[in-house]
């Protein structure tokens, strides 16, 4: 795998809106719309010594009626992580 270019505050910027992006898309592809009330996303980059850790904490409120496992959450989250590191390894690998 190649090296992680070095990034701006700029490129950290892009990078947690469009990770944001993945996440919303993710649970809109999988998780029905009627059922959820809010979406909280809290996504927070660190980027130290050339390393970059993503971190992000999903805030999913649901309809009353809804049946949606929390194991299910945990599966979009994994996939949107998958798409985030072809993301990455496109745009910000050297």
């Amino acid at each position: 795998m190649s090296k992680l270019k070095v990034l701006t505050e700029d490129d950290l910027a892009t990078i947690s809106d469009d990770f944001g992006e993945i996440l919303e898309a993710e649970v809109s592809r999988v998780l029905p719309a009627k059922e959820i009330e809010d979406l909280d996303l809290d996504i927070v980059l660190s980027y130290e010594d050339s390393q970059l850790d993503v971190d992000v904490d999903v805030g999913v409120f649901f309809d009353e009626l809804s049946d949606i496992s929390k194991e299910l959450i945990v599966e979009v989250i994994d996939e949107a992580y998958l798409k985030f590191d072809s993301y990455i390894d496109e745009f910000y690998r050297v």
